[in-house]
């Protein structure tokens, strides 16, 4: 069953257009946490420990998606040397999707020509391929899920996938979601793939459809573990820690948030799905921080994740080389203090 979304994903606008002072928004965020209990996210200090779930690999993902192409034009030699200088430079997991453009393409070229240990690799099925990010069209169907793996490891010219997400859990159909696990439970069983994870916030439904059949090693979240928003603490952390379930905290900066768009969004928040003028408060907040200490926002938003224990594993991008440089350099650093991480968790939850 193919479902074909002709609309392109794109962030739902706000009820209001008019920008908003950075004082409004701070207003705004200390209503909300009068009205709302967030964990507390536990202090990690050797960033570089990886869970025992995983065979091989490291803690630090580069996400291949902005490498593809999804986010603009890309030169194919150029991303293939940005995946190998990663894997040089300390990185030694990767995840990439049908729907990143060329991004399969460029992760197997590069895995080719890799004479190191070998990475461990994660790709995606379920959301078909795509030339840009906002583009989606999803097939659950056995024959399409097959086909799509098939052609995944025909791409990255492997034999087995570490691991496989389920891509796009908000589309999936829930009453085939029986169906649909068992295919990916025989993916596994033929060797086709070693792990089998969700790609994406799982919904209400799909958390309770978790609740009733074993079948996830991970979950690969995004906007809700990072410094601007820890609402996976409130649902999915726990759920996935009562059955030992792995979790990937992806899109580290926020869409941009916590890196080169801060100043955009601050001046014009979106406040829409993605982006709510709490983030943008919460990111204010934290960029005083960064301001206080002499370190760039964008860094410091990256080594808060790093020293996060609920992060399993942690995804952020990079579509150059001077991005992919810079992540390997952060990655290197290390995490934060206890002191710091303190600092920025407690701004975030009113603490």
């Amino acid at each position: 069953m193919m479902i074909e979304k002709s609309r392109r994903i794109r962030p739902r606008q706000g009820s209001t257009t008019r920008r908003s002072s950075v004082s409004n928004i701070i207003e705004q965020l200390n209503f909300f946490i009068m009205n709302e209990v967030l964990l507390k996210p536990t202090y990690k200090e050797d960033v570089y420990a990886v869970n025992d779930i995983f065979s091989h690999g490291g803690r630090l993902v580069l996400g291949c998606s902005g490498l593809g192409g999804v986010w603009g034009d890309v030169v194919e030699q150029e991303s293939v040397d940005c995946i190998l200088y990663a894997l040089e430079n300390g990185i030694k997991t990767l995840d990439t999707a049908p729907s990143y453009n060329q991004s399969e393409i460029f992760v197997g070229k590069a895995l080719k020509e890799w004479k190191g240990p070998k990475p461990f690799v994660s790709s995606k099925v379920g959301r078909l391929p795509a030339q840009a990010a906002d583009d989606c069209i999803v097939d659950y169907s056995s024959e399409s899920m097959r086909s799509s793996l098939a052609r995944t490891l025909d791409r990255l010219q492997i034999d087995a996938l570490d691991l496989v997400f389920l891509h796009e859990p908000h589309l999936v159909p829930l009453n085939e979601y029986d169906r649909i696990t068992d295919d990916l439970l025989r993916f596994k069983q033929e060797g086709m793939v070693k792990m089998i994870g969700v790609g994406g916030n799982p919904t209400a439904g799909f958390r309770k459809a978790l609740n009733q059949k074993n079948v996830f090693d991970v979950v690969s979240g995004f906007l809700g573990l990072d410094a601007c928003n820890l609402n996976a603490l409130k649902d999915d952390i726990p759920l996935l820690s009562q059955h030992k379930i792995a979790y990937y905290a992806a899109s580290g900066l926020h869409m941009g948030l916590l890196g080169s768009r801060f100043k955009q969004h601050v001046q014009n928040p979106p406040n829409n799905e993605w982006i709510t003028n709490r983030d943008v408060a919460n990111a204010v907040k934290v960029n005083q921080i960064a301001q206080e200490i002499g370190m760039p926002l964008a860094d410091l938003a990256m080594k808060y994740i790093f020293s996060m224990q609920q992060a399993d594993r942690v995804v952020i991008g990079a579509r150059t080389k001077e991005q992919t440089i810079s992540l390997c350099n952060i990655w290197k650093q290390g995490g934060l203090s206890e002191d710091i991480f303190n600092r920025i968790t407690d701004t975030l939850i009113g603490g």
